[in-house]
């Protein structure tokens, strides 16, 4: 009987952490954007745990004023940091570049990879029986930074990387200003 005592909590565990993310994600993209100024490199800095299990590495300027919403941004960024950790073996880096219109946000680990098929699940934006993800954490991710206005990309040739490109909503166009 323990055995299955164990596998009904760890679903539970698993179903309660599902549900917390399915809130949060709710709320994220259900409330109203609210974009101020702030620096995307100590929002890096200040988002990967300092109880990390694996190397940690950073790659960032000084600092990199931006004016977006800081609220979606974080969450991306806390989503990818928090998955390369979890899921590296020995490494993650975290860089930040410079663009013409706002800043490239690479998180990459040494870990197994994305599956292919949570993957095809985001390219798709839709499940099905057959094709489906294993979590909300990707698609949490896919809709804070299209709420950005920005734009998700995966490599997984080498573990994971994700490459999310935040643009910079100061001035009238959109761009720097």
């Amino acid at each position: 009987e323990r055995e299955y005592v164990a596998a009904i909590r760890n679903s539970a565990d698993e179903l309660a952490e599902l549900s917390t993310t399915a809130r949060e994600t709710d709320r994220l993209v259900s409330r109203r954007p609210d974009e101020s100024r702030g620096d995307l490199c100590a929002t890096a800095r200040d988002l990967v745990p300092a109880d990390a299990d694996v190397e940690v590495s950073l790659d960032l300027p000084a600092e990199a004023p931006l004016v977006t919403d800081w609220e979606s941004l974080r969450q991306a960024l806390a989503t990818a940091i928090e998955n390369a950790v979890t899921h590296a073996e020995a490494s993650v880096s975290v860089t930040v570049e410079d663009t013409a219109d706002g800043y490239v946000v690479r998180v990459s680990d040494d870990g197994p990879g994305i599956p292919d098929t949570e993957i095809a699940s985001l390219d798709a934006e839709t499940e099905t029986p057959l094709q489906h993800s294993t979590g909300l954490d990707l698609w949490q991710l896919e809709w804070a930074i299209t709420r950005l206005g920005g734009e998700l990309s995966f490599d997984t040739t080498d573990g994971t990387t994700v490459r999310m490109r935040v643009p910079d909503r100061s001035g009238d166009d959109g761009g720097r200003g």
